[in-house]
């Protein structure tokens, strides 16, 4: 059972990487924000930043899960009580990204980015 929760969470990372129309680099997703930015903000397009990221993160969660029940180390240390939503996700995320001396190369994939990122805003002790 836990090696198909492994699976299903990798699944999860490299679907959402997959199914990406450009690269979903770092330096793709600085680029694509600063358009964004530029034009009319778009209900749709911000959802669906928020939608990939949490696809992401959630794969993320029950790798973690998995590591914690096998008396692992986890990936980051989120409080159970703490619930993230999409935005919450893009939040954590463009803090990284903006953050000077950013730890994520332009190179990473915006999955990397976005572990990096939670690892930050969530550090184990």
């Amino acid at each position: 059972m836990k090696r198909i929760i492994t699976a299903f969470a990798l699944t999860l990372l490299s679907i959402t990487t997959c199914y990406a129309v450009e690269p979903r680099t770092v330096d793709a997703y600085k680029d694509h924000m600063k358009v964004d930015s530029q034009q009319k903000p778009d209900l749709d397009h911000a959802l669906h930043h928020m939608l990939y990221l949490t696809g992401v993160s959630d794969g993320y969660a029950v790798l973690n899960k998995q590591k914690m029940d096998d008396k692992q180390k986890p990936l980051y240390c989120q409080p159970e009580t703490e619930i993230l939503n999409g935005a919450d996700y893009m939040r954590i995320l463009e803090k990284t990204l903006n953050h000077p001396g950013d730890p994520a190369p332009d190179h990473f994939l915006v999955a990397e980015a976005m572990l990096l990122a939670l690892k930050e805003e969530f550090p184990c002790q």
